[in-house]
């Protein structure tokens, strides 16, 4: 089948290609007549721009990058694969596609290659870290860029969860329930989100008039061994609830428990302040904070593509979330 272009439109009409290209455009001095005629005789045979020829012509690539986490936990994959299904709807309406890299550290080993390369018209961060260095090579060298997340870089627009509220919310509900001794167990002190997760629980527990036992706080939960000292180090010291920043801490810290005997929840509860399908299949299912993903993802898109475009925007909070209590919790 034949794809019609600009110069059959040309032909077919009697008219240039320049008076076609400014017609389908709405750019230059025409008439309000021709310009019906053409965009009229488009539709009709279906016409469809080269994207390729219209991204040479406007200097873009109609490509955005988006740098995800190089993480291999199933939990972690799955919120940032949603974030990823929210992006491509984001982008495809507006014939943009997605290339995606992955971070390896707070390096800028990949964007550098993106950026040189020309490659991309702007960046989403999927991930932020507390002094974050691919943000600084973005905006110094002046290329649109979305956060999901937070950032401390003034003028950096970030697309985040009520990471805050979230945690507090959670926590609050839990101490309502009876809880009076939480333990608290993070992820990479390095990331933004840990920051802000632990902001929530401090305020949930100052507002409920109980103060913050430092020697109850753990961050950096990665390797299993630490994880276990940590658990039996807080189950020592009284504690009635296992709070874990996100999916993948509170999945293996279920997992810890019960091969220790550790009746959840008999003896202590265990709660996320993420949710993930993960935690809805696990024995006992987790109690946890549930955030869209998708739709968080949708924004950054959305977001971008105006910044591309010229147009000012600002941070944009989402504000929704939604607390889950399973049969993990009392």
């Amino acid at each position: 089948m034949h794809t019609i272009t600009i110069e059959d439109i040309a032909e077919a009409l009697g008219i240039s290609k320049t008076t076609v290209s400014r017609a389908l455009s709405g750019k230059g001095r025409i008439s309000e007549a021709t310009k019906e005629k053409v965009r009229k005789y488009a539709a009709e045979h279906d016409y469809q721009p080269n994207v390729m020829a219209r991204g040479l012509a406007q200097r873009r690539t109609y490509n955005i990058a988006v740098v995800t986490p190089d993480d291999n936990e199933t939990t972690a994959l799955a919120f940032f694969h949603r974030c990823l299904v929210g992006i491509i709807s984001g982008t495809e309406e507006h014939g943009y596609d997605v290339l995606i890299t992955a971070e390896r550290g707070n390096r800028v080993n990949e964007l550098e290659r993106i950026v040189r390369n020309g490659k991309a018209d702007g960046v989403i961060l999927a991930r932020t870290f507390i002094d974050d260095k691919r943000i600084g090579y973005l905006t110094e060298n002046n290329i649109p860029c979305v956060v999901i997340g937070s950032s401390q870089v003034e003028g950096v627009v970030s697309i985040d969860n009520d990471n805050v509220g979230g945690s507090r919310e959670m926590t609050e509900r839990l101490i309502k329930r009876g809880v009076k001794k939480p333990a608290l167990f993070g992820g990479s002190s390095e990331h933004f989100v840990t920051a802000q997760r632990l902001e929530g629980f401090d305020s949930a527990l100052r507002e409920n008039g109980l103060e913050i036992d430092e020697d109850l706080l753990f961050m950096d939960m990665h390797d299993k061994k630490v994880l276990e000292d940590a658990i039996a180090t807080a189950l020592a010291a009284g504690a009635d609830c296992l709070l874990c920043m996100d999916d993948d801490i509170a999945e293996r810290t279920l997992k810890i428990c019960k091969a220790k005997d550790v009746l959840i929840p008999g003896q202590v509860s265990v709660a996320s302040f993420y949710d993930s399908p993960v935690l809805e299949q696990t024995a006992p299912a987790i109690s946890a904070v549930r955030y869209d993903g998708q739709s968080l993802g949708r924004k950054a898109a959305e977001t971008l593509i105006k910044m591309i475009d010229g147009v000012g925007v600002s941070d944009i909070p989402m504000e929704g979330f939604e607390i889950r209590l399973r049969e993990s919790t009392r």
